[in-house]
């Protein structure tokens, strides 16, 4: 109920804003655009691995100490450790509509988009650690894959740099959110594997792997608070834009959605 009432707000905002500004109508234009580029997290690098690897810690430490107290219900209370590595990529494409009150000559504009953005997060190479009271120890190694593809709506401000030049530059500020809806059906999967050796015992072996919906790890938290029941953007972007033709520019921007962006684009003035 909360995003669909913050998704409301981006329309009753434009209405307000053009119904106190109601000459804007007479001298500003709308513009059209669509693009397309690509996502990524790699720049953002160790503040990434580490907000993953406490994400995910309770997560593995679970699952496993689950599987070897099937076998060692004494095992109780360990000291768990784990390092996290990364890889992610994506694409990002979106339709929108921007206002130009100032007319073809205008800097600023304001803009409403539709964006679909598909996120891939693999968790290359986990290393787990954990140590109980009696000495016995499990070390092992996980992976696992994380795909949201979240619909999104933003709000966004535009300033166009000396906007009179064939090829000028411009920057991009803007918010909004995917609803929880769009990103229910999307997928986590993982998979682990590692050696328990017991104090002054054997060596064992244990390894799982799985996959959940969105949805499922939701109802697995039961009533605990859970963090995605919507998916917030921040949108912040340096761009480059140059006239084709009379009322056509052709785009290319690269900057941060909720990660990292480069894009492609093409925009129609009416």
């Amino acid at each position: 109920m909360k995003t669909r009432n913050a998704l409301k707000v981006i329309p009753a905002f434009i209405l307000v804003y053009l119904a106190l500004c109601p000459n804007l109508l007479a001298d500003g234009h709308f513009e059209l655009g669509f693009h397309y580029g690509t996502w990524n997290l790699n720049l953002l690098g160790d503040w990434v691995e580490d907000g993953l690897s406490e994400v995910l810690e309770t997560e593995f430490k679970d699952v496993i100490l689950e599987e070897i107290q099937k076998d060692y219900p004494e095992l109780q209370d360990p000291v768990y450790d784990q390092t996290v590595e990364f890889d992610s990529g994506g694409h990002n494409y979106g339709f929108e509509i921007r206002w130009y009150p100032g007319g073809h000559a205008g800097s600023f504009s304001l803009g409403v988009s539709v964006e679909k953005t598909k996120m891939d997060v693999q968790l290359t190479e986990i290393e787990i650690d954990m140590t109980f009271q009696d000495g016995s120890a499990f070390l092992g190694q996980a992976d696992g894959d994380i795909i949201l593809n979240p619909l999104t709506f933003l709000l966004n401000v535009r300033w166009d740099i000396l906007p009179k030049s064939p090829i000028h530059p411009y920057i991009t500020l803007g918010v909004g959110a995917a609803a929880f809806s769009s990103i229910k059906d999307d997928i986590v999967s993982y998979g682990w594997l590692g050696e328990l050796q017991l104090a002054g015992g054997p060596t064992e072996k244990y390894e799982d792997e799985g996959s959940k919906t969105i949805q499922e790890i939701k109802e697995d938290l039961e009533d605990e608070d859970f963090p995605l029941s919507f998916l917030p953007f921040i949108q912040l972007n340096l761009g480059l834009k140059g006239k084709l033709a009379q009322n056509i520019h052709l785009m290319v921007d690269a900057g941060i959605w909720n990660g990292f962006t480069i894009r492609g684009g093409i925009a129609i003035r009416l």
